[in-house]
């Protein structure tokens, strides 16, 4: 798949921009700090303490920031001269009730603590409406690494059998009507019967979770889509491959992902994983089922 450059989903002036990530775990920040500098353009990040592993920025412009610091947030951006903010990699929602922000997220934590009750969605609707007002253009990753993006079709060695499409179709129903509730955006099926819905422990935790219910024979898929008006700029799908690892391990035909929104991390990886256990890795159009 063609790498889009940054400058064909940014108008922007080129040398006016600056992107801020703000960090948390997994590895997806660093894929767009490289995605970007070897677009010629320099990212600055700012790591949430206790999320992102500061080891493996060592490379980049960063600093560590404590969640609940929004003031010295804003001002890093500001100092940096950062023009753009992406949010990358999950966050574990913290207590609240434990939570001692200075001024500024006094006032954000005011806004998404009723944001909050609307689900996930409400919560990042809340973060990156702040943010905007702030005079920060909000962009997703997928705008920064389009090459992440799952392209339709097949990607590896691998093609789901009829059994296999049945279960996709009865999939694509599932989540659909789990994500129009805000509950996850995964779920596994075999022979058209549900074995497991993702909920706050995500997808890989999901797998986790169904490696319980594994049969000898290979069977069963994971369909993962975006959820009815999920705010992709702020939380897009996300696999890699240890999601491929898991699904093999949890004894699974294959995974479908729903194509141009969801993200694979190290896309050859997950491709080579799934092709040696055996198992298939598809993008789909959950509108036509295909």
């Amino acid at each position: 798949m063609r790498k889009r450059s940054v400058d064909s989903v940014i108008r922007n002036d080129a040398s006016s921009m600056r992107v801020g990530i703000v960090a948390g775990s997994g590895s997806l920040p660093l894929a767009l700090a490289t995605a970007l500098l070897a677009d010629g353009k320099e990212p600055y990040l700012l790591l949430i303490e206790g999320e992102a592993d500061p080891a493996q920025y060592k490379d980049f412009p960063h600093e560590v920031i404590r969640i609940t610091k929004v003031g010295r947030f804003l001002k890093a951006l500001a100092r940096e001269k950062c023009t753009h903010i992406t949010l990358a990699g999950p966050v574990k929602r913290p207590n609240l009730k434990n939570l001692v922000p200075d001024m500024e997220g006094v006032k954000l934590l005011a806004r998404i603590t009723g944001a909050s009750r609307k689900g996930d969605d409400g919560l990042m609707r809340a973060i990156t409406g702040y943010l905007q007002e702030k005079g920060f253009t909000i962009i997703g990753a997928h705008e920064l690494a389009g090459d992440l993006l799952v392209p339709h079709g097949q990607l590896g060695k691998i093609s789901p059998t009829e059994r296999d499409k049945a279960d996709i179709a009865a999939g694509v129903r599932i989540v659909k009507a789990v994500g129009a509730l805000d509950i996850g955006q995964a779920a596994i099926l075999r022979d058209g019967y549900v074995l497991a819905v993702e909920a706050a422990e995500g997808t890989d935790g999901l797998l986790t979770r169904s490696a319980a219910f594994a049969w000898e024979e290979r069977a069963g898929v994971l369909v993962k889509l975006s959820k009815p008006g999920q705010e992709l700029k702020a939380d897009m799908p996300t696999i890699g491959p240890e999601t491929v690892t898991l699904a093999a391990e949890a004894n699974l035909r294959g995974i479908a992902l729903e194509e141009n929104k969801t993200l694979i991390l190290d896309m050859k990886e997950a491709i080579r994983r799934a092709d040696a256990a055996g198992i298939f890795l598809i993008g789909l159009d959950p509108e036509s089922g295909s």
